[in-house]
């Protein structure tokens, strides 16, 4: 299990990086734009959803 949250925490952390580059790379490189940012930022959250679950299955392990 503790492998399985490694994975998606790993994934979680690539994905906002991704997309990031990706969208610079799909504008041709034009102005960032709020569009940009809000994408980037809600690519977010399943890192955080994975860190929520990683803490709270941490007290079911012990």
């Amino acid at each position: 299990m503790k492998g399985l949250f490694n994975l998606v925490i790993a994934l979680s952390i690539i994905t906002p990086v991704t997309v990031f580059f990706g969208y610079i790379i799909m504008d041709e490189g034009d102005q960032f734009t709020t569009e940009h940012y809000m994408v980037t930022a809600l690519s977010t959250v399943p890192f955080i959803f994975a860190l929520l679950v990683k803490f709270l299955m941490s007290g079911a392990e012990k």
